[in-house]
């Protein structure tokens, strides 16, 4: 089950939408925006529900959009100076231009010169505080600089179940957090399994925490078994490729060690059972799983002897033991771990 942390220390996200909120619904807008973070579902949310509150639907002469392609500081100069036409606002969108990450104040130093009626909003993947930009914006008065992190995980729980209870669905108290357990905390997937798992009980009128169990996939568990099939057959593209998927689902180094620790311990079993003329009807049973994964570990010892594989669990054990004695960090164990097991 994919672990999430229930306390996320000094999480800016919730002041972060509410002072877009709050300018939205007083229709005080500040001149710059600067929308950043690791929560990219939020970032492009709020961009969005920005710009619907700006700019009239099919207004092309008020809205200017800017990608890391077509991003010209000149250009966005041009835009920053030029009043509106028969509007309240002109609004210049900025995706990915780079210069967060820079220190270079580029178009930032001209704030001044900005026309009241205009507003500029950046959304950055690269935001560096330390450097003249975001300093130049965080001071001025002019600007909001706005962090999107990961809810914190009442905060997630609550978004997932205004999802699962639309159209009057019953809810057990228990599968928001079963979900969260099962999917990670990447909003934009979170917010599919959700609609899926919607969808799939909204005959019955009740969504249980086996619904989740039936319906919703767990990427990160999916991700391990691959990698685990990938390292059986020394294809380490492929397992380092996989690795970094589950950097980007942000899965913990220390959960990482254990599910693999968990998947060579099935394979010992497996292994055994083999060994002593079992067939995968008995292993499934033994092992309480499905008929189909009971066939992928057959397969994937099929590439290891025995002892190979026990091999294998020891360093996966070490590993668990090199970062609590504090040898390793967790992430250098993690990526020990599966270069050895290569």
């Amino acid at each position: 089950m994919a672990e999430y942390n229930r306390k996320t220390k000094n999480n800016p996200t919730t002041e972060s939408m509410k002072t877009i909120r709050s300018h939205i619904d007083s229709g005080n807008f500040s001149r710059i925006y600067l929308l950043y973070g690791d929560e990219r579902y939020l970032v492009n949310q709020y961009r969005d529900m920005l710009v619907k509150a700006l700019v009239q639907e099919g207004d092309t002469m008020n809205f200017t959009s800017y990608t890391s392609d077509t991003f010209s500081p000149d250009s966005v100069y041009g835009d920053m100076i030029t009043m509106p036409f028969l509007a309240e606002h002109r609004t210049i969108l900025v995706e990915d231009s780079g210069i967060f990450d820079k220190s270079e104040e580029s178009i930032l130093s001209s704030i001044d010169e900005m026309s009241d009626t205009n507003i500029l909003i950046f959304c950055e993947t690269k935001v560096d505080k330390r450097k003249k930009p975001y300093t130049l914006l965080s001071k001025s008065e002019y600007a909001a600089c706005l962090e999107f992190q990961s809810p914190d995980f009442d905060t997630l729980s609550k978004w997932v179940s205004s999802i699962l209870a639309e159209d009057n669905l019953k809810i057990k108290m228990t599968v928001p957090e079963k979900l969260i357990g099962t999917v990670g905390n990447d909003m934009n997937m979170l917010k599919n399994e959700a609609l899926k798992l919607h969808d799939y009980c909204m005959e019955r009128g009740e969504i249980t925490d086996k619904d989740v169990e039936t319906v919703c996939v767990n990427p990160v568990e999916d991700k391990i078994f691959d990698m685990c099939e990938a390292l059986s057959r020394k294809d380490g593209k492929t397992a380092l490729s996989l690795y970094n998927d589950l950097c980007i689902l942000k899965t913990k180094p220390m959960t990482i060690i254990f599910l693999i620790t968990r998947q060579f311990n099935q394979l010992v079993q497996v292994s055994e059972m083999l060994t002593e003329g079992a067939d995968s009807s008995k292993i499934t049973a033994y092992l309480k799983t499905r008929e189909f994964v009971t066939r992928k570990y057959i397969s994937i010892c099929k590439n290891y002897k025995h002892s190979e594989i026990l091999r294998a669990l020891d360093l996966c054990q070490q590993a668990d033991l090199n970062v609590k004695t504090g040898r390793l960090t967790d992430a250098n164990a993690a990526e020990n771990l599966i270069v050895k097991l290569l």
